[in-house]
């Protein structure tokens, strides 16, 4: 640190105070990239409480400890908790019992050693005269500014506002693998066995940019959703206990009562799962049950591709022109792969049931769509 022994104390001292100023200026830089920078292994809703409070050093013990998770379930013997009692982090058995349950990491799981973001020290009580902490000069400010703003201007400061107040709710994810088509979209006449996806290429193959695979494991559905919908493949634990929780939602529930009839209980248990690993063909996710229940949670049009080709639009909301729009293929008779689509692609038919029970305003979305649905119906006899 001081380079040699020649000098006297006020050099040594001068030396010692500008490596100590140093330290403390990249300790404080660490602090704000814990507070303002996401690495991409921390974009799932899994992490949404813990970002923005949490030393991004103990995010990534939680990311690798995660890991584990696939051998370990939520089993504490294979587990060792080495994480949790060296550390004061969450194991791999208590993520896993989180992921199984579809929720995020709770805050109260990680020792105030990694919450600590600050180098100033903590008033003793009655000290703080509240003016540090006030936000009241700033939420007018931001207010005054809010009602200043054009339509657009509106909307983008009050995304911004909403990735603060609902850290879960994400919309960033890691940017998807792509697995190549197996020729199907780029060799003309040539169809790939097995794949239910593709079809003769002036039909709807045509429309296909691409497709990206999904981990086998039964859960395949609800990663293929997780990974449209921003909470990244691993958010799937989310998108069941969503599912789960809108099934049972009071303000739908006569609709499914309806819909689903005597299945209803079996629908819900469809969503339930005990375990991580590969799941038995009864809690793979199932259409047209899943797609009824998908488009109406998320407000999304569901499209899939199999056979038979498929459209969900919401059931009890009216046509938004700026929806997402999730299309889904089902391979080889037992997979779930996430389809890019060209923009304005046709759009199949509806379920009968969907004509049936949808509510009245809900019928906008075909007057919406109608000119891509009628598209579809003009490819259909190429398939005769």
């Amino acid at each position: 640190m001081l380079g040699n022994s020649i000098g006297d104390m006020v050099k040594c001292w001068e030396a010692m105070n500008n490596n100590l100023r140093l330290q403390l200026g990249n300790i404080r830089a660490s602090f704000q990239k814990s507070f303002y920078e996401v690495e991409h292994a921390h974009v799932s809703p899994f992490y949404g409480y813990l970002r923005g409070s949490v030393s991004r050093a103990a995010l990534r013990r939680i990311a690798e400890e995660l890991l584990r998770v696939d051998y370990v379930g939520t089993n504490r013997q294979i587990c060792g908790c080495t994480l949790r009692t060296s550390y004061g982090l969450p194991c791999a058995c208590e993520l896993g019992r989180y992921r199984v349950g579809g929720i995020p990491i709770p805050i109260d799981v990680v020792h105030v050693h990694w919450r600590k973001l600050t180098m100033e020290v903590e008033l003793e009580v009655g000290e703080d005269d509240g003016s540090e902490v006030d936000m009241t000069t700033a939420m007018d400010e931001l207010w005054r500014r809010f009602r200043s703003l054009d339509v657009i201007g509106k909307r983008e400061l009050r995304s911004r506002v909403c990735e603060l107040a609902y850290p879960t709710m994400t919309t960033l994810c890691p940017p998807p693998e792509k697995i190549k088509t197996k020729g199907g979209v780029k060799k003309k006449g040539k169809k790939p066995t097995d794949y239910d996806v593709y079809r003769d290429p002036s039909y709807h193959e045509s429309y296909i940019e691409d497709v990206v695979n999904i981990e086998s494991d039964g859960n395949c559905g609800f990663r293929v959703i997780a990974s449209l919908h921003g909470y990244g493949e691993d958010g799937w634990p989310m998108v069941r206990k969503e599912l789960g929780l809108e099934i049972i939602d009071k303000d739908r529930s006569t609709l499914y009562d309806k819909l689903f009839s005597n299945r209803l209980s079996a629908v819900r248990e469809s969503l339930m799962i005990e375990s991580f690993g590969s799941q038995p063909p009864e809690k793979w996710m199932s259409l047209p049950d899943m797609g009824y229940l998908i488009a109406n949670r998320y407000n999304v049009v569901l499209v899939c591709l199999g056979n038979p080709c498929i459209t969900f639009f919401p059931m009890t909301s009216s046509h938004s022109p700026n929806v997402s729009i999730y299309c889904i293929g089902f391979v080889n008779h037992n997979h779930w792969v996430q389809v890019n689509m060209k923009e304005g692609f046709p759009l199949p038919p509806v379920t009968l049931d969907w004509k049936k029970f949808r509510s009245h305003i809900a019928t906008t979305w075909m007057l919406g769509f109608a000119g891509r649905m009628q598209h579809w119906q003009l490819l259909t006899p190429v398939l005769a």
